[in-house]
């Protein structure tokens, strides 16, 4: 019986399988009829590829409700159920681990990118490690623009896991962070968008070729 569970393992159980529906997947088939993992050159039933597919309105919904099916399990883990402490990690990365390995997909889902920022925003009352993540993926999206899209999703990750590590003053936070971003990163490594990995910065140009390093002036 479900009542009988604790409630760190109730909700770890309700966020992977609120995780596991794939607005990203559903809404353009239903919609438009278009299968975003067709379309895009990574395979990836996500958000970002819905919008690029599937048009803008109907992008920005499924990256909101890829965020909030992840929300809301965290959050009310936090503020109505009184998980704490390292009970939260399975909490944290449930919603996660059902949206990259989707069992409505064939345990085939997206990157999770959408839904890391979900469950850490479903962590607001204990803690603000979001905006970190926000403020890194901003810096190479817009400041120093990493692409292809998998090597800046890579870039942000990985920085936003070094600088909880620093900033983060809770030890379970960062643990969870760290845990439901290596999700992330498993995903990207697994099948990465084409393209050789480069960062533009305003006056110069960082690229990656043949596994060496290579600069640019503009």
């Amino acid at each position: 019986m479900l009542t009988d569970l604790p409630q760190w393992a109730g909700f770890t159980i309700l966020g992977f399988f609120s995780g596991s529906v794939m607005y990203s997947y559903l809404i353009p088939k239903a919609l438009k009829n278009i299968d975003v993992r067709r379309t895009a050159s990574d395979r990836n039933p996500g958000g970002m590829n819905a919008l690029r597919a599937a048009g803008t309105d109907v992008g920005l919904v499924c990256i909101a409700l890829d965020v909030l099916k992840a929300f809301f399990p965290v959050f009310l883990a936090v503020d109505r159920g009184d998980v704490a402490g390292f009970a939260l990690v399975p909490v944290v990365v449930a919603p996660v681990l059902g949206h990259a390995f989707s069992p409505l997909l064939g345990f085939r889902g997206g990157k999770g990118v959408s839904t890391v920022f979900g469950v850490l925003l479903g962590l607001w009352p204990v803690s603000k490690i979001v905006l970190l993540l926000a403020a890194v993926t901003i810096f190479f999206r817009f400041l120093a623009v990493a692409k292809p899209d998998s090597f800046c999703v890579a870039l942000s990750i990985c920085g936003a896991s070094l600088a909880a590590c620093f900033l983060e003053p809770l030890p379970f936070i960062r643990a969870a962070s760290f845990l439901a971003q290596s999700v992330v990163i498993f995903k990207v490594l697994q099948n990465p968008n084409p393209g050789e990995p480069s960062i533009h910065f305003r006056h110069f140009l960082l690229r990656i070729e043949n596994r060496k390093l290579k600069f640019y002036r503009l």
